[in-house]
């Protein structure tokens, strides 16, 4: 009797733990950008799961390596944020997302002639419970060595308007981020993020003398640039969102979290 409710008891105790494991949060497989600052139904999914958030992470790194490899950066950074367009716009389940980043990851690493055998192969359905925090990391292993020789031409004809959102700046120091302007040679443009402020995304950016403030609302499908010191009525110039020019590239930095406020 006393043996069969020890054996009871043990069965439960292993059931409640199996419980406790799954309602943990991802820590060691953290994702590339702030999950504090989730925002979409698509990053809160990322990060509340552990294989997802690892492949976030992992993707991340590829991202940051192709580009710095690529010819035309500003074309790359552009191609990339219409890729992650396009999973915001389409991917509403965690199979798509799954699907989204094998893809993203094989188009990243192809071009090098990079061996995809650590690439992510993540389950369709979701994991009962997290992996445990040593294995959390880990690459999931493909079924087998798979290389991909296409050409930046070809991937461009085959990848859907989209790409995750990770920082363009080169560096980070003291509250400063400094990013590469590929129309002015030379000196880096210095940039500090103030946060929101009535509304507003504030940003002050400098290169040598020249001081400029970046605002925008809501949205931001329109910027004003008001050069310092100025008058906000007269001095204001207000240009489109386009995703490909510095301001554009520094407000969305911005937005999607990737900026610490000063």
């Amino acid at each position: 009797m006393n043996r069969l409710l020890l054996r009871t008891a043990f069965i439960t105790f292993i059931a409640l733990a199996g419980i406790a494991a799954a309602s943990l949060p991802c820590g060691a497989a953290a994702a590339s950008f702030d999950c504090r600052r989730a925002g979409s139904a698509n990053e809160k999914t990322i990060c509340g799961d552990a294989l997802l958030s690892a492949a976030d992470d992992r993707l991340g790194q590829a991202y940051r390596a192709a580009r710095q490899q690529a010819a035309d950066r500003r074309a790359f950074t552009a191609e990339s944020e219409r890729q992650w367009r396009w999973r915001e716009q389409n991917c509403h389940d965690r199979a798509c997302l799954v699907r989204w980043y094998e893809r993203r990851q094989a188009e990243l690493q192809a071009p090098a002639g990079t061996s995809l055998e650590a690439a992510v192969r993540l389950p369709v359905s979701a994991p009962a419970a997290l992996p445990a925090p040593s294995a959390a990391g880990a690459p999931i292993a493909a079924p087998g060595a798979l290389k991909l020789g296409l050409s930046n031409r070809q991937i461009a004809d085959i990848a859907p308007p989209g790409s995750a959102p990770w920082p363009h700046y080169l560096r980070a120091e003291q509250g400063r981020y400094f990013y590469e302007d590929t129309q002015h040679r030379g000196a880096l443009v210095s940039v500090r993020y103030y946060g929101v402020e009535n509304g507003q995304y504030v940003i002050e950016t400098s290169r040598g003398s020249a001081v400029a403030r970046l605002t925008c609302s809501a949205d931001c499908r329109y910027i004003a640039l008001l050069a310092l010191p100025g008058d906000v009525e007269t001095d204001t110039v207000i240009v489109p969102n386009d995703s490909h020019s510095l301001p554009s590239i520094i407000v969305n930095d911005a937005r999607h979290g990737l900026l610490a406020v000063r």
